[in-house]
């Protein structure tokens, strides 16, 4: 069952109960990333019970929640995401190309995704963020594949300012074994995946929760893989009208981040290392 098949026969339906109606929209909304639900939080999203999701989808001819999703493939969880796609979208569109207007069209989309973003965010969530990530006790390693990867690597580099024992992992699943060897249950990951979420971060942050590490996570949507195992989870927006989506909000929030670990103690000292490691090997010209 595609998205349009799923709003078809959901407007066959004689009545709709208020349930029905938020469960229905939930589902237009999110449909591509259902796939990753698990249904106890996807119940908690939409502020319905398991029995009134389940009657719902048996209203549309499925037994349950996991026969829907099997209908749910994966071509459509990847439905103009791919960049690939996205150009032939575009490519097919009467539309010509025309670069007139393009950058105050984009600075609408990055300043209208930050503003989403943080008017979505948790203080206390941030707050909790910071205090695991200032934990005195353990290592705080840093993941993101695909593009995430530079985002993850530009949180690595300022947070060495910040504290001790950052790491930053490699997507290179030959190797990652040899970078988690040391892992307890004293430790952070910081895990960056926008959808289509990375197998590979998948499987760490699944690995770091069983090790019993505590899983910080920025992803782009509130249904996805990462939910049953982290502490604490941002949602940034990511819609992006050319070939790929944007990054905007994620980086905000990483700087944001970066504020708040540097309101801790005992910096001084690594910021002046740092500084006269810069000057040893001559990295910047004055």
């Amino acid at each position: 069952m595609n998205k349009q098949e799923f709003i078809n026969a959901v407007n066959k339906f004689d009545t709709h109960t208020d349930a029905e109606t938020r469960i229905a929209q939930y589902f237009m909304q999110h449909y591509a990333v259902l796939p990753f639900a698990k249904i106890d939080e996807l119940c908690k999203q939409i502020g319905v019970g398991k029995a009134t999701l389940g009657r719902f989808l048996q209203r549309l001819g499925f037994s349950g929640f996991i026969d829907f999703k099997k209908e749910v493939t994966e071509d459509l969880t990847q439905t103009l995401t791919i960049p690939i796609e996205r150009y032939e979208h575009q490519t097919n569109n009467d539309n010509p190309d025309d670069i007139h207007g393009l950058l105050i069209s984009h600075y609408r989309e990055v300043k209208d995704n930050v503003e989403k973003t943080f008017d979505a965010l948790s203080e206390q969530d941030f707050e909790r963020a910071i205090d695991i990530m200032c934990q005195p006790r353990g290592k705080l390693y840093v993941m993101g594949s695909a593009s995430s990867e530079a985002l993850a690597n530009y949180f690595f580099l300022l947070a060495r300012y910040l504290r001790k024992e950052v790491i930053f992992l490699k997507g290179d699943i030959s190797t990652l074994p040899h970078q988690l060897v040391d892992v307890t249950k004293e430790d952070t990951l910081f895990a960056i995946s926008y959808h289509r979420y990375s197998s590979v971060t998948v499987k760490l942050v699944r690995w770091f929760h069983e090790c019993g590490g505590q899983i910080i996570t920025l992803t782009d949507q509130p249904v996805n893989p990462f939910v049953p195992y982290s502490d604490v989870q941002f949602m940034v927006e990511s819609e992006g009208k050319g070939y790929f989506n944007n990054r905007a909000a994620g980086f905000a929030l990483i700087e944001a981040l970066i504020k708040g670990l540097s309101l801790q103690q005992e910096k001084d000292n690594r910021f002046q290392r740092i500084e006269g490691l810069f000057e040893e090997f001559s990295i910047f010209k004055s």
